[in-house]
């Protein structure tokens, strides 16, 4: 349509050179100008109409065709000036004015972009395009629902402008979460024309659209089943005079799990996310010393308020171990209540960039432990205290990201022994290694790398053998660093596989406390 607006020009521009009463200075020069930006030529239009210019400051016919071919050579500071002459002088080129706006919009001069809107509609200049343009500008100012109403009037008014409406009207449901009618338009783009570039890029945000809706369903499944090697269950020492006589401290481990999560599309701003879930590490040896239940209920209600949102944490978590609390034992090693944990606090998440998120907790952490082996007082685990982190995530690159996180706990226990501060450091990267025309066939394959380095600071003396079996006394510190490497493979929206291999180490000046662990794991997980 704007070609043969361009086209009408021309004509117009003839009918002037012969008609005095409407007539601007014209000239051979400006005529050569025009013909050159109509065959497409705007290096050599510019360098001729830049002429006609000096020599012709008051031709506003001039002016727009000098604007117009600074449009097509993507130098919009340049045309904005040129068009909005073509608008302020006499006679007034009133085709200049949907260009101009639009020019102001990609300058993001949107306040002007909208006085000179108002004068389009005065003088009932290209309804439809102005309409389209209006609802751009809402759109960019993030007042989606008005932008639609705006993209709606310019379909209604011109049937041109169905495909690219519907397409910017898509974007602006996908803005507002509003996933299923994001769809429904992108897929209608898609079909006005299939073979055009926009149906394509329709199509992409299609797909996006379709695995928005199911990763931000109300009721999220996860069901996993995940079996490997732990070489070093019992966290046996590595001096071998302390570990004792129970030979190999390996075992195979079968660890099934189920997640259930409740997170509502609530009105306005307001978050709630509430979680359970069930795990469970069973193994083939010390099956009546190491195997473990877990459930955990957690609620999770915030508000967002923009660029930030404040979120308040409350978390239970219940552990049964099969163990046997006897100081002499018996061999009734059943399933026992173990521990229960509580943890809660105020989450801030803070937008720093459109791809980066800082995160900040601070809370109340108690833990009190059940059927344990308790020589003496002063080995009571049951405590309770401070602990609080900062986490940074930058996302990047198709969906990877990496995670940076300082986290630090104050647990004054009962028992003077496990009175202690623990400083973590930790770091983890997610990387798709897959180029994008595979991942569409069999799905996204990502690296997965993780580590950590955490410092644990007893507060109190107590007593120990070192490694030659002298007794000691001494406060306790331990300095754990643990890392892991492996590959995610989301094979459908539904299964994902994992492999990784995890690598601890404890470091301690208590001989007891040091240790190495290796862990091998597999597994799958189902999604609905």
């Amino acid at each position: 349509m704007r070609k043969e607006i361009l086209t009408l020009m021309v004509f117009l521009y003839v009918m002037i050179l012969v008609s005095p009463a409407l007539c601007q200075t014209g000239s051979a020069l400006l005529e050569e100008g025009i013909k050159q930006y109509q065959n497409e030529n705007y290096e050599e239009a510019i360098e001729i109409l830049e002429k006609v210019r000096s020599r012709e400051p008051e031709s506003s016919l001039a002016a727009f065709f000098l604007g117009m071919a600074y449009k097509q050579t993507i130098d919009y500071d340049k045309a904005a000036v040129n068009l909005e002459d073509a608008l302020t002088l006499k006679p007034a080129v009133k085709e200049a004015l949907a260009d101009y706006i639009n020019i102001l919009f990609h300058l993001n001069k949107l306040e002007e972009a909208k006085k000179w809107i108002n004068v389009a509609r005065e003088q009932n200049v290209e309804p439809a395009s102005i309409y389209f343009l209006e609802g751009m500008i809402l759109a960019q100012e993030k007042n989606y629902g008005s932008a639609v109403e705006s993209f709606e009037k310019a379909k209604s008014l011109d049937r041109n402008l169905v495909q690219m409406a519907d397409y910017q009207i898509g974007l602006c449901y996908l803005k507002e979460q509003k996933f299923k009618n994001a769809g429904e338009r992108f897929k209608a783009t898609a079909s006005y024309d299939p073979q055009s570039d926009l149906a394509a890029s329709a199509r992409q945000y299609f797909d996006a659209v379709e695995k928005s809706i199911f990763y931000t369903r109300p009721i999220r499944v996860t069901m996993g089943i995940y079996g490997g090697y732990d070489s070093n269950v019992v966290s046996s020492p590595r001096q071998e005079s302390l570990s004792g006589s129970i030979g190999s401290s390996g075992s195979g481990v079968l660890s099934p799990s189920v997640r259930i999560e409740y997170v509502p599309r609530l009105n306005r701003a307001w978050l709630f996310n509430a979680m359970y879930s069930s795990s469970a590490n069973l193994h083939d040896r010390f099956v009546h010393s190491r195997d473990l239940i877990a459930n955990t209920v957690s609620f999770l209600p915030g508000y967002n308020f923009g660029r930030f949102s404040i979120s308040i944490l409350g978390s239970y978590t219940n552990y049964l171990l099969r163990t046997d609390s006897d100081i002499v034992p018996d061999g009734n090693a059943g399933y026992k209540h173990y521990e229960d944990y509580f943890t809660g606090g105020p989450v801030l998440k803070l937008l720093v960039t459109e791809n980066q998120i800082l995160e900040l907790f601070t809370g109340y952490d108690k833990k009190n432990y059940y059927n344990q082996v308790i020589p003496s007082g002063s080995s009571r685990r049951d405590a309770e205290g401070f602990r609080g982190y900062l986490s940074w995530v930058w996302f990047f690159w198709r969906n990877g990201f990496v995670n940076l996180r300082y986290e630090i706990c104050k647990e004054a226990a009962d028992g003077i022994y496990w009175d202690n501060l623990s400083n973590r450091l930790s770091a983890g990267l997610v990387l798709p290694i897959l180029p994008e025309n595979l991942t569409r066939k069999i799905g996204s394959l990502y690296l997965q790398m993780a580590g950590g380095f955490t410092f644990q600071d007893y507060s109190h003396p107590q007593p120990y053998s070192d490694a030659a079996g002298y007794a000691k006394t001494g406060r306790r510190k331990d300095e754990i660093y643990n890392g892991s490497v492996g590959l995610n493979w989301d094979i459908t929206k539904n299964w994902s596989c994992v492999v990784q291999y995890s690598h601890i180490k404890s470091d301690s000046n208590i001989p007891v406390y040091e240790y190495t662990r290796n862990l091998y794991t597999m597994g799958l997980e189902f999604k609905f």
